[in-house]
């Protein structure tokens, strides 16, 4: 293929087929496959492949721990160096997740050479690199493979004492719940793909998707947190399902305190969802409850796949509040979205009971 053959560098999104955290195996399909791999642990496995975690941690003494984790998928935007960027972000997150920092990362590549230039691979390379520098880690190496579609993310090592290792368990009864970031990345990446967003709208939908978590977890180490997840690809009632059943509760969720990003709400109602959100919906209908007549678009929003989404904090009640006007203060669009409650009853573990004032 010639040079004049090749994909214009502003089609990195052309053959894709899903993108970004839409590009997941839906929770379901993955736990029903996981069921039948043979896995053993040691004690020294912390956290891992149990009610999903966002990334394994092995102590290794009484001080010091690994936090691992890996994060990759195809392109959700035109720009090379961006999509570097957001990648690099929502993989870098799942280390903060726990309580982590990062310390190197290594790059995970596939990317068919024959259809874009050379410099298409460098801005990717270049712009998950950034990220990674602005978190105080360093790229130590990668693989790369050839693919029809381009791939790229990270794996992330991180270092923690074991003491102060976050899960998505821990939660504790009428704890409230805190919210990093507004909702809705993959129904506005369609909205931008569509060109169907305003400019304001997408400068606020890629700042969101390239902002780190960093300082977010800086802001949440100031209170007690008791549990701590990140919101992607599973939306935010899938990983509000983890941590309220990791936490052997239920939660509470009011859709209206859900921050959403501007115009994603009348996409929604269009019916500009992702496939991804049709499957989080499908994994999670036996674990959500509506207590209150909720809107479709809403619906579709809570189950929408996100990428680099923020940080979802289980605090004490009368932490919250102030957590949230922390977040707030240093750049976070943050809300308080509801509690975690005791089981009633016939209540199981994991259930999220929706309300709508």
């Amino acid at each position: 293929m010639s040079d004049k053959d090749k994909i214009p560098k502003n089609k990195l999104t052309a053959n894709v087929k899903a993108a970004g955290c839409a590009a997941k195996l839906g929770a379901a399909e993955l736990a029903r496959i996981l069921a039948r791999v043979p896995s053993k642990t040691t004690p020294e496995l912390i956290a891992g492949i149990g009610n999903f975690e966002d990334a394994a941690v092995y102590k290794i003494s009484d001080d010091i721990a690994i936090v691992e984790t890996l994060d990759f998928f195809p392109p959700m935007v035109d720009d090379p160096y961006m999509f570097g960027q957001i990648a690099a972000a929502n993989a870098l997150s799942d280390i903060y997740a726990m309580g982590a920092r990062p310390i190197f990362a290594l790059n995970i590549v596939g990317f068919p050479t024959c259809d874009f230039d050379d410099d298409v691979l460098v801005d990717i390379l270049r712009g998950g690199a950034s990220q990674v520098e602005a978190a105080g880690a360093v790229i130590a190496g990668g693989h790369s493979i050839q693919l029809d579609e381009p791939v790229y993310g990270l794996a992330v090592t991180g270092l923690i004492k074991p003491s102060d290792m976050l899960t998505n368990g821990g939660a504790k009864p009428f704890d409230k719940l805190v919210l990093s970031k507004p909702i809705g990345t993959g129904v506005g990446l369609l909205g931008s793909k569509a060109e169907m967003l305003s400019s304001a709208a997408q400068d606020a939908l890629f700042g969101s998707l390239t902002k780190l978590n960093a300082t977010g977890l800086d802001a949440g180490r100031a209170y007690s947190i008791h549990a701590l997840t990140d919101i992607t690809g599973f939306g935010l009632a899938g990983h509000l399902h983890e941590m309220s059943k990791g936490s052997g509760l239920k939660a509470r969720l009011n859709i209206r305190a859900v921050r959403l990003l501007p115009e994603v709400l009348e996409l929604a109602r269009q019916g500009l969802v992702p496939a991804g959100a049709y499957g989080n919906r499908e994994s999670y209908k036996e674990a959500v409850h509506y207590i209150d007549k909720v809107e479709l678009e809403f619906e579709d929003l809570i189950f929408d796949p996100q990428t680099s989404g923020g940080l979802l904090f289980a605090v004490g009640a009368d932490d919250a509040d102030a957590l949230a006007n922390d977040l707030l203060r240093i750049g976070f669009d943050a809300s308080v979205i509801g509690q975690m409650l005791a089981l009633e009853g016939s209540d199981k573990a994991g259930l999220v009971e929706i309300v709508f004032k």
